[in-house]
């Protein structure tokens, strides 16, 4: 009996990187502390598991999960149910980080993070507006977006390490 070519010409365990990134990044964005009369928020932290969501060929699997972690998030941050739910995907099908041609290097992650967190903090700002109907203030987004782009070389650390965890040494380069 000959031997068929493997079809999937992705790694295994991508989406499960994924989602335990998004998981890991939901939960620590709910938290905030106070420095200097100012509350520091990391709200903007899950845009970094779905800036660098692995590259995959379960897209809808994909949307569904992401689609669950917004809700998670909204439930849990006590805002509109489907805010970010709705902020996640349509930066997700802008984007579209599952179809890079390419693994993400850092450097060129980086920059390209600013495009990403802008696009995302104008739809923040008039989905808040549109849903409270109160223009929400700018100088806690801004801060919030220096916070995630302080924290973006972390989370893409800890994805590269749960990328040596649960994908096979030689399939790394296919996330």
């Amino acid at each position: 009996m000959p031997l068929r070519p493997v079809l999937q010409p992705f790694a295994r365990g991508g989406l499960l990187v994924g989602s335990l990134l998004m998981l890991i990044l939901v939960l620590v964005s709910v938290s905030s502390f106070n420095v200097f009369n100012t509350v520091i928020n990391f709200i903007y932290l899950p845009l970094i598991g779905i800036y660098i969501w692995p590259r995959t060929d379960k897209i809808i699997l994909s949307i569904c999960i992401i689609f669950i972690f917004g809700l998670i998030l909204d439930i849990v941050s006590s805002g509109p149910l489907g805010l970010w739910s709705l902020i996640f995907l349509i930066n997700f099908a802008v984007f579209k980080p599952h179809m890079r041609l390419k693994s993400l290097v850092f450097k060129t992650a980086f920059f390209s993070w600013f495009s990403f967190l802008f696009f995302s903090s104008i739809l923040l700002y008039f989905f808040v507006w549109f849903s409270i109907e109160i223009p929400p203030r700018l100088m806690p987004l801004i801060i919030q977006s220096i916070v995630a782009t302080c924290l973006f070389p972390l989370a893409f650390g800890l994805r590269h390490l749960l990328k040596k965890i649960f994908i096979d040494q030689f399939l790394r380069d296919l996330v």
